[in-house]
């Protein structure tokens, strides 16, 4: 299920052009450096970033500090050949990491309740959802999987995560997810109606909000980056949604048995 170096090699080239697009087009408003750094990841995709250790290899930031002032320096020109000649810079960076099979953190598949996994964030249960996880694949033998499946499957998994929640950490209450997921309505019905915006807005150098530009097979997802091309903003907010513990599991419960 790992995508192939050809895939890897699109998708990095794709997202990082939209990234790029994003920097040009936001730099009147905020220093381009901090929006390359702060609102964009291309670094971890580079072969001077160590994903694991979620920090730059010994050396390595000089020299990417070194190729964002180049970049800085290319936002002079029009928007195309600054495309073209960053992602020049950039691409044989790109490719070391893939030739090293360095996997970037979008291909993340660890999840230990299906597709879903946690942390305890602030008293809460902080909700994680590996963007190449949507199914449990070393338990699923089907490929292909209609919206009832993957609808049973998920409710299992949270059905799952919430007793954990209970046995292991009783006295909290609050369930939260930061991510475009919560704007995705076919997401959304795995969750109650009191699943609300909290209108805390995750950073947006993560996958919470460059995760929407990432397809099931690890390529770029066409129809969210040409939305984004054309209309330059995200198709999807990264906002941290929540709700009580008690009132997930009694809405997934009647829904689990249906199918």
């Amino acid at each position: 299920m790992f995508p192939s170096k050809k895939i890897q090699e699109n998708y990095v080239l794709k997202i990082s052009e939209l990234m790029l697009l994003y920097c040009f087009k936001e730099k009147k408003r905020k220093n381009f450096i901090d929006l390359i750094n702060n609102d964009c990841d291309i670094y971890r995709k580079t072969d001077l970033y160590n994903v694991k250790k979620n920090k730059f290899l010994s050396n390595k930031k000089k020299i990417w500090n070194k190729i964002t002032s180049k970049l800085k320096n290319l936002t002079k020109l029009e928007k195309d050949d600054f495309l073209k000649k960053s992602i020049k810079i950039l691409k044989p960076h790109f490719l070391k990491r893939i030739k090293n099979n360095t996997n970037l953190i979008e291909y993340n598949t660890y999840a230990r309740f299906g597709c879903f996994n946690y942390s305890i964030k602030n008293k809460k249960v902080d909700l994680h959802m590996p963007v190449f996880q949507f199914i449990n694949h070393k338990k699923s033998k089907i490929k292909n999987y209609n919206y009832n499946q993957k609808f049973s499957m998920r409710t299992k998994d949270l059905s799952s995560l919430i007793d954990h929640v209970r046995k292991n950490h009783p006295t909290v209450k609050i369930i939260q997810m930061g991510s475009w997921l919560n704007e995705y309505k076919p997401f959304r019905t795995l969750f109650p109606k009191t699943w609300k915006p909290t209108n805390k807005i995750k950073r947006k150098n993560s996958i919470a909000w460059w995760g929407q530009f990432v397809d099931v097979t690890g390529n770029i997802n066409k129809k969210n980056a040409e939305f984004f091309i054309k209309n330059l903003k995200f198709p999807y907010r990264g906002e941290f949604y929540q709700c009580k513990i008690s009132e997930l599991k009694k809405f997934i419960s009647p829904n689990f048995i249906k199918k």
